[in-house]
């Protein structure tokens, strides 16, 4: 599956009413770190977090159709969130989440 990067519009729609931190008890939806290769190739994701399989964090939406999956970058507060479809045992897709230009915490 060729790398696909989101919109802000995409990336919203997956998350319904409310998500929910699962990363202690979530199950694998589908192997990311195919994807993820693509990811690190780009220079999206940190070299470390990818060699050791590291994942920062697991959201699911209340409906539990998506999982955000959550991987570090080489900036501090930017994630690479994978967004994998549960129903579909797919990825949707990838998003920037920047929570520097988010909540401006650069000041």
């Amino acid at each position: 599956m060729k790398a696909r990067q989101l919109s802000e519009a995409q990336y919203l729609r997956t998350m319904k009413s409310r998500m929910n931190n699962v990363t202690e008890s979530a199950e694998p939806v589908i192997n990311i770190w195919d994807y993820a290769g693509q990811l690190l190739e780009a220079n999206l994701i940190s070299e470390y977090a990818f060699s050791k399989r590291y994942v920062e964090a697991v959201y699911e939406n209340s409906e539990n159709t998506y999982q955000h999956i959550l991987l570090f970058t080489e900036q501090k507060n930017c994630y690479i969130v994978i967004v994998a479809d549960i129903t579909h045992k797919t990825i949707f897709g990838h998003y920037i989440l920047d929570l520097n230009e988010k909540y401006d915490l650069n000041q």
